[in-house]
């Protein structure tokens, strides 16, 4: 065998599992060889791809981008590859990276695409993540979307969240240091990325590539709630940028504070630690599946 299949049943609330048959029928067609694990959570992921490392050439993530996130963890630095078939809410990761939402494309790309080596962030120098690692107002929206039992998927459950947080939300003292500088900002969030988006195609950083060797790096800052509701659906198209309460920033290694407030911070949708966290990028240390 020379490709696992990795299926969180629990992605998308559970409708992850009832595209098993389809996954499966597709890969007979195409003449994959394969194993299937269904996973039991989200430690299960990891172990389960980093017990089988030396079995298997393919570790395929069914699932959201925490899936992948774990499936990822454990390959990171190997020469082994990660494909995706999204089955999450929001599918970020696999948009970013031109994967396509449609089961049978992505065993054709399984099938037939190239290998991809990818840049990572690292986060205390423990979690490694594929996409948008945040702390602040972004990490507490992170938390209540995750925690939402509404039947809302992507970008209506982000929205949702980001409207119910920012009621009671108050800007917070950050204290940021990254090359030679030290800053304190008032501010609502702080987000260091790999990827474009997050949040069901929030546009945070539009500029991100996972191959140049350094992370991109948002600055959310002070602002009235008023200005934030004018300026939050302009992150869909990357344009918030151009506001003045916006600073964007290119680094190797950046880390982020807040003393006043314990803010979790959130990767690839997952729950990390708390601040204070050191964010490093890592060249060059994932092969990714992409279409040819």
């Amino acid at each position: 065998m020379d490709t696992l299949i990795i299926l969180n049943p629990a992605s998308a609330m559970g409708k992850t599992l009832g595209a098993k048959p389809r996954i499966e029928a597709e890969f007979k067609n195409l003449g994959i060889d394969y194993d299937l694990h269904i996973t039991s959570s989200a430690q299960d992921i990891f172990d389960t791809a980093k017990n089988n490392i030396e079995d298997y050439t393919n570790f395929i993530a069914v699932g959201g981008d925490g899936t992948a996130h774990y499936v990822a963890n454990a390959i990171a630095g190997t020469s082994k590859n990660l494909g995706i078939i999204p089955g999450g809410s929001g599918n970020d990761v696999s948009s970013n990276l031109g994967i396509p939402r449609d089961i049978a494309s992505c065993c054709r790309i399984i099938k037939d695409g190239m290998t991809k080596r990818i840049d990572l962030g690292l986060i205390n120098g423990k979690h490694y993540y594929l996409g948008v690692a945040g702390s602040g107002f972004d990490s507490q929206v992170n938390d209540l979307a995750n925690k939402t039992r509404f039947p809302i998927r992507g970008a209506s459950k982000y929205k949702y969240a980001v409207y119910s947080t920012l009621i009671t939300f108050r800007s917070k003292k950050f204290w940021l240091s990254y090359e030679d500088t030290q800053r304190k900002v008032y501010g609502m969030m702080v987000a260091v990325t790999n990827l474009p988006s997050y949040g069901g195609g929030m546009k945070i950083t539009p500029g991100s590539d996972p191959t140049d060797g350094l992370l991109d790096t948002c600055i959310i800052k002070r602002m009235t709630k008023a200005h934030f509701i004018k300026l939050f659906p302009s992150v869909y198209e990357g344009k918030h940028i151009s506001d003045p309460h916006v600073e964007l920033l290119k680094v190797k290694k950046i880390t982020v504070d807040c003393p006043s407030y314990p803010f979790s911070v959130f990767a690839d949708g997952e729950y990390i630690s708390k601040l204070p966290a050191e964010f490093v990028v890592k060249p060059s240390v994932l092969n990714l599946i992409v279409p040819a």
